[in-house]
């Protein structure tokens, strides 16, 4: 079976801010889940050395238990993700929550980055770089975006 590349599509940074409620729910849904899924593996890391030297039946339910619900909780990021890209995106830094779009900004492809904790900006930052180095993207009409100034 051979593989298609599949180019990704090129959204705007309105198109983001149209879909930011559901970008919300998203967002927190995956930082929730994450945080969850984590507390969930460190647990069952501190049973696994625990059952090196107390090995008991219990221990081993507890075990294959949260085994489970990780496996849960990753289907549920599955998912989520799943949600992410019907929406053009993609899913990136599950902790924080940040949903990365692709656009063309000054003739190149970029990122556009949603960022929940300011669902009111977009930020967008060169292909190879990350979210630290974000600038939030400047409209020429206040808020409500109509048109992407590119000059600095």
């Amino acid at each position: 079976m051979v593989s298609q590349h599949i180019e990704p599509n090129v959204v705007t940074a309105e198109e983001v801010l149209k879909r930011a409620p559901m970008l919300s729910r998203i967002s927190r849904d995956v930082a929730s889940c994450y945080e969850h899924r984590h507390k969930l593996k460190e647990r069952l890391e501190e049973f696994v050395v625990i059952s090196r030297k107390f090995n008991s039946p219990e221990i081993q339910e507890t075990i294959e238990s949260l085994r489970r619900k990780v496996g849960e909780d990753d289907a549920k990021m599955e998912e989520l993700e799943k949600e992410v890209r019907l929406l053009g995106g993609v899913l990136k830094e599950q902790r924080q929550g940040f949903i990365y779009f692709y656009t063309e900004l000054k003739d190149h492809r970029v990122y556009l980055v949603w960022d929940p904790a300011d669902c009111d900006m977009v930020y967008w930052h060169e292909l190879d770089e990350t979210s630290e180095d974000r600038t939030p993207l400047q409209f020429s009409d206040g808020p409500a975006p109509s048109a992407i100034d590119t000059t600095e």
